[in-house]
Order: structure tokens, then C-alpha cells, then sequence
């Protein structure tokens, strides 16, 4: 069988067709749904197929089928891709109009079949309406065009069948009274050949108009995010300045209020109006925590923070705020501890930003903790060291775990009780830590309790110099200071003492604070450590507040306790002074130590 041979172009052009159909359904289910036309175009190409099959079978069929059927399948095929091009513009033609056509197509060849069988008048027919569904698809496809190389293949696919068509219809009158489809001549294999080339071209030209325009929306759509980007960046930088302007102006009127507020408490007011005056305070405070709050999640969501990422001594930063939350957590009757792992932890962060996220997560622990205590600690990890802030609270149940982070988001608040806060805690911390690229995980037991973990990169930085007075960073250097410590039992006054010299510390040992207090010179210490319950009359509480008042500078101490009772919660709470509970862990001893040698903890609060 020669490949020019008419029955060989039908077979390879329906393979061809076949295969640009199965790419137009794969490419359906991927473009966007603002281009249309597909559906017709497949339904006319398997249409164009059936035909095939019922032509390769017109000497076993009858006419009815191998005649009529597959040429008005063939007829319709055409017009249901001159469709799909409408269609592809953007116009929503009607059905109706190629359904008559098809109708009245099929009802005539069916009747030049069936009652005339005369082949030069049927195939005038058939041409005749084929040269008409070509021409009428490409004048649809003229319309519209752009000069798109999509859209000049598609032209093409339909310029050479209406070549080939002519062609066919012009030399009608030199044909048998027989059909000469299979016949072999140069006109009817051309004609056929244009046929099938023309289904082909059509299936690649319509996928590459489909390449196109979705390359063309991509673009806009891509302009337009352009746009919508740039404008977005604007309107962050206005609210931006409009957060700096409004943070400050609002914040002034409250500093006066708070200032006027507490000069009125301090007047000779009566009871009823002294009540009247501190709930007026415990207002003020409140609007204050809810603007700080507010203006903190406002400034995340402009991206008005902007990390400074720097090495940072964890132990110091986590030191600070134990000592911090203590006097709540004490008055609250839990215990606080720290522990860290026995290497130096230097982190890559910002020291705020880390502050304001542990400082929301212990104040989140100490409030839903009625009992137990709250660890801080830092293990070793892969990826450099992992915060933990474990509690024995009231847990999280499974179902609100995965909203812990959300906004507002309160479990057992259903009733929006601003004295439990406006649920932004969380989400701030969430925030941040995003910003800061550091992992942020919560696992908890309901009835049990519950950790919160952050993963932040190990820091590196050069040493600085051992003999510098104010340096707070790598190991603990006491070389040069005078350390008194107060101790009533003489084997932790012994081993604190070997630690301290083992810093390189001149220690001074007294066993109460009256033999302390009688020492000359006793004010000139660089630092004071001493237990809380001595042998004598004074506790360690008064020894240190005898040294603040006697001396002209501040005094730089650490008070030790292994005592939780409520008088002495009471006491501890309105001191100041950094305490750490027995048994004292010495990497949480050391951090302290290196926060009150920094004079980054003040206690001098009076």
C-alpha cells in the first residue's frame, strides 16, 4: 500500500488526530477555566475519528452508515471546531444553528444515497458543504486573531483543506457514476491528504493558541501581582510610620494618666475611695497591656520588625527572665527552675525578639500552672540548641492543639473574658519565631501539663577580654573580686566557696549575718551570696537590705532558699533580689551570677 494512497493518508491522519486529542485532554485538566473551547474541540476530533472507522469500513457496511453517517460526522466535526474557536474568543454561541445544519446535511446525503445513488451529485454535496464549514471556521478564526504563531498554524489548517476541497468540487464532473474514495489519482489523494493534514494542523495549531494565552494570563497575572505587591509595600510602609506616630501619641496621654493615678492613691483618700481609685489603676493597666499587645501584632503584620541577628548568651538572656517571673511565680506557690546543658550556650538571634517570645511563654506557664512548678531548659540538638518551657498545668487538649497559634484563640474562654487575656500571646510568639526562622513546637497531656520548644542555631563569637569588668559573655571570670558568702552550714559554705575560687574569686566566709554585718569594710564586696535562714536574729533578707542601706552604691547580691513558705513568698516578691532555690544547679548559679556582675539586674527598687 503506497503512502500517497488514499486509504493510508485516512489511517495515518486519524493516528495523528488521535494523539492531539489525547494531549488536548491532558492539557484540559490543567489550564485555567477561562479557556474554553476544548470540550467542542475533542468532541469534534472523535468525531472525526468515528468517520475514519466508518469509511475504512464502507465496503462491509451499509451506505447509510459508511455514507451518510461519516460524512455528516466529518461535516458536523468541522463545524463543532469552528465552535471551539468562538468559543475560544470569548463568545457563547448557540448550539441550535449547528444542529439544524447537521440535520439538514445528513437528511439530504442520506436521501442522494438512498433514493438517487448518483456519486458525482452526492460527492458536489459533500464537498460543497465542506468547503462552507472550513470557510466559515476560518473566517470565525480571522475575526479574532492576533498573528499569534498558534493562530497561523490554525489558519493554515484550515486554508489547505478549503484548497483541497476546491480542488475536489471543481473536478466533480470528471468522475464515474461509481465512488472513487479509495481510487488512486493525484485529486483524491490530495484531497484526502488535505483532509487529514488539516485535522492534524488544527489539533497542533489550537494547542499552541492554548500555549499562548496561558503563557499571556501568566504574564498579566504576574503584572498584576507586580502591582498588588508594590501597592501592598506602600500601604505597609504608611501604617508603618502610622504605628510609630499612633504608638507614641496614645502612649503619652496614658504615662500622665498613670503618673496623675498614682499621685491620687498616694493622697489622704478614704477607704471607699482608695478602692474606687486602684480598680481605676487595675483599668489603666489593662488598656495598657491590650495597646502594647495590639501594637506588637500590628507591627509583625506591616513587617515593621526587622530582626538583628547577633550571637547571644542564652544563659544570660533566660537567667534574667527566671529572676524576672520568680516573685510571681513564688506568690503563685510554684517553682521556677532553669537548668542548662553543661557547655557554653551562645545562640544566632535577636536578643529581643527571643526575650518577648520567652516571656510570653513563661507567663503563659505560670498563669495556667494552680500547682507544681515550670522548667526553662536548654538542651544540645542538631540543629543547635532547643528552649523548652515545660509546666504541670492544666494541659491541652488534642483538638485545640492545632490552634494554639491562632489568633484570639482562648481554650476555655468562650465568653471573650479580657481578664484572661485577648489570646494574642501565642500568636505573637508564633510570629515571631517565624521571623526569627526558628521552629516553634507545643506538645501537651491534658490534666498533666505542657512544653513549648523552640530551635535556635548555635552562635559563635570571638572571646572577650577575661579582666573586662562588664563582660557577660563565654565562661564566668571572678578573678580580682571579693565574693562574701553567708552560709550557716559549713559543707555548702565549703563547696560554695571551692566553686567560686575555682572562678578565680577571693571568697570571705561568715556563718551569720550579724558576724557578716560586724566585718569592716564589709560594704566594699563585689558580690554577696547568702542563704535566706541563718543561725542568728537577721535572715539573709535583712543582711542584704542592711548592705543596700549602708552602702553608697548598689549593692550586686544572690540570695539562696530552700523555703517556700508563704511568709516567705511575701517577702521575696516585694525585695528584688535575684534568688535561686536550693540545691542550686551551678551552670543556673553562674548565669545569675554573670546577669548581677553585668548589673543587668537592678534590685535596688526603692
Amino acid at each position: 500500500m503506497s503512502l500517497l494512497d488514499p486509504r493510508s493518508v485516512i489511517v495515518m491522519s486519524a493516528f495523528l488526530a488521535l494523539v492531539a486529542m489525547l494531549i488536548l485532554v491532558s492539557l484540559r485538566r490543567s489550564v485555567s477555566a477561562q479557556i474554553r473551547g476544548m470540550g467542542e474541540w475533542i468532541a469534534a476530533d472523535s468525531g472525526f475519528l468515528l468517520a475514519v472507522v466508518l469509511l475504512n469500513l464502507r465496503e462491509k457496511v451499509h451506505p447509510f452508515w459508511g455514507v451518510a453517517v461519516a460524512n455528516t460526522l466529518i461535516v458536523v466535526a468541522v463545524l463543532l471546531f469552528g465552535r471551539s474557536l468562538r468559543r475560544f474568543y470569548g463568545e457563547q454561541p448557540a448550539i441550535r444553528p449547528l444542529v439544524l445544519a447537521g440535520a439538514a446535511f445528513f437528511t439530504v446525503v442520506t436521501v442522494i444515497t438512498l433514493a438517487a445513488d448518483t456519486y458525482a451529485l452526492r460527492l458536489a454535496v459533500v464537498t460543497a458543504s465542506l468547503l462552507c464549514a472550513f470557510a466559515l471556521a476560518l473566517w470565525h478564526l480571522s475575526r479574532h486573531a492576533k498573528g499569534t504563531f498558534g493562530e497561523r498554524v490554525t489558519q493554515l489548517a484550515l486554508a489547505l483543506p478549503a484548497v483541497g476541497i476546491l480542488l475536489r468540487l471543481l473536478t466533480v464532473g470528471e468522475v464515474g457514476v461509481e465512488s472513487g474514495l479509495f481510487q488512486p489519482s493525484p485529486v483524491q489523494s490530495f484531497y484526502i491528504a488535505s483532509l487529514g493534514a488539516g485535522v492534524l494542523l488544527a489539533g497542533v495549531g489550537f494547542i499552541l493558541m492554548i500555549n499562548e494565552r496561558t503563557r499571556t494570563e501568566l504574564e498579566k497575572l504576574a503584572r498584576r501581582l507586580e502591582r498588588t505587591t508594590q501597592k501592598l509595600r506602600q500601604q505597609n510602609e504608611i501604617k508603618s510610620k502610622f504605628l510609630a506616630y499612633a504608638g507614641h501619641d496614645i502612649r503619652q496621654p496614658l504615662q500622665a494618666i498613670h503618673l496623675l493615678l498614682g499621685g491620687l492613691i498616694e493622697s489622704n483618700l478614704d477607704a471607699r475611695q482608695q478602692k474606687t481609685a486602684h480598680l481605676i489603676e487595675s483599668s489603666v493597666l489593662a488598656l495598657t497591656d491590650l495597646l502594647n499587645t495590639l501594637l506588637d501584632i500590628s507591627k509583625l503584620e506591616a513587617g515593621a520588625i526587622k530582626p538583628n541577628l547577633k550571637p547571644v548568651d542564652l544563659e544570660l538572656v533566660l537567667a534574667q527572665l527566671v529572676q524576672e517571673f520568680m516573685p510571681q511565680a513564688t506568690a503563685q506557690g510554684l517553682r521556677l527552675r532553669l537548668r542548662l546543658p553543661a557547655e557554653e550556650v551562645t545562640v544566632l538571634t535577636d536578643e529581643q525578639l527571643l526575650s518577648s517570645i520567652v516571656r510570653n511563654l513563661l507567663g503563659n506557664a505560670i498563669k495556667y500552672t494552680p500547682q507544681g512548678g515550670v522548667l526553662v531548659a536548654v538542651r544540645r540538638v542538631p540543629q543547635g540548641f532547643k528552649l523548652q518551657v515545660w509546666d504541670t498545668g492544666i494541659g491541652i487538649a488534642d483538638e485545640h492543639l492545632a490552634h494554639v497559634f491562632d489568633e484570639y484563640y482562648q481554650v476555655g474562654n468562650p465568653h471573650r473574658d479580657r481578664s484572661k487575656g485577648l489570646g494574642l500571646g501565642l500568636a505573637i510568639v508564633h510570629r515571631m519565631s517565624t521571623l526569627l526562622d526558628m521552629p516553634l513546637a507545643c506538645r501537651s497531656r491534658l490534666g498533666k501539663g505542657t512544653v513549648m520548644e523552640i530551635t535556635l542555631p548555635q552562635g559563635t563569637r570571638a572571646r572577650a577580654k577575661p579582666d573586662a569588668p562588664g563582660d557577660t559573655a563565654g565562661a564566668l571570670d571572678l578573678r580580682g573580686s571579693r565574693v562574701v558568702v553567708v552560709e550557716d552550714a559549713e559543707e555548702v559554705a565549703r563547696a560554695l566557696a571551692a566553686w567560686l575560687q575555682a572562678h578565680g574569686a577571693q571568697v570571705v566566709h561568715f556563718a551569720s549575718a550579724e558576724e557578716a554585718l560586724a566585718e569592716p569594710g564589709i560594704e566594699s564586696a563585689d558580690l554577696y551570696l547568702s542563704d535566706y535562714r541563718l543561725s542568728g536574729r537577721m535572715s539573709g533578707l535583712d543582711f542584704l537590705q542592711t548592705l543596700r542601706s549602708r552602702s553608697q552604691g548598689g549593692v550586686r547580691a544572690v540570695l539562696l532558699t530552700g523555703d517556700t513558705s508563704s511568709q516567705f513568698i511575701g517577702q521575696v516578691a516585694a525585695s528584688g533580689w535575684p534568688i535561686l532555690f536550693k540545691p542550686v544547679n551551678p551552670r543556673e548559679l553562674r548565669a545569675v551570677l554573670k546577669l548581677v556582675r553585668a548589673a543587668a539586674w537592678q534590685p535596688d527598687l526603692a
